[in-house]
């Protein structure tokens, strides 16, 4: 397996696992298929589920070299920003 399919394969995850934690926020009526929803998101998001790559780095599906090559040459925080990031649990 290449490094591009476990990408994909760890994007594919991320996304089960975002669509399942929603539907638990929802009542039950309202709830989608959770399968049918990350094979619509991984079909319609085709090139951005396959990964690229910028300046040497691997950037997981999802993320953009072009997005990230233009904020690494344009971002200009303010004085008083505050970032945010999130990251999916990994691991137990």
């Amino acid at each position: 397996m290449s490094i591009m399919d476990d990408k994909q394969n760890a994007f594919r995850r991320m996304v089960k696992i975002m669509i399942s934690k929603g539907n638990e926020l929802v009542d039950p009526e309202h709830r989608i298929d959770v399968e049918e929803m990350v094979n619509w998101v991984m079909r319609e998001n085709n090139t951005a589920t396959k990964g690229t790559e910028w300046n040497g780095f691997h950037l997981l599906p999802g993320f953009d070299a072009d997005t990230a090559k233009h904020v690494y040459n344009n971002f200009d925080p303010k004085s008083g920003d505050v970032l945010v990031a999130t990251y999916v649990k990994t691991g137990s």
